[in-house]
């Protein structure tokens, strides 16, 4: 005998309101945002000087080459590119 499966309307809601979710932040993660900038530049002291960003956000700034996000939502990114600068500040 089958059983009849009873979803409810906010069971559904709930579920397109997640898939919205992950379908907006990995489109995130594939996108560059916003102006280059940085609030946590760190810098060796050779010359030239090796700089990366520390900070870490949602997105990556739109001048990352390589940008390292963690899956989770919000993602959290940061900008792994070594530079011989620091960007301004945010």
């Amino acid at each position: 005998m089958a059983q009849k499966m009873v979803v409810s309307k906010s069971t559904v809601v709930l579920a397109v309101l997640m898939m919205l979710a992950i379908v907006a932040a990995t489109s995130s993660l594939t996108m560059a945002h916003h102006e280059a900038c940085c609030n946590g530049c760190a810098c060796t002291k050779s010359i030239p000087p090796q700089c990366r960003c520390a900070d870490i956000k949602d997105h990556c700034h739109s001048e990352c080459k390589s940008c390292l996000c963690t899956r989770s939502l919000p993602p959290q990114c940061r900008c792994a590119d070594v530079n011989d600068f620091c960007y301004p500040k945010c």
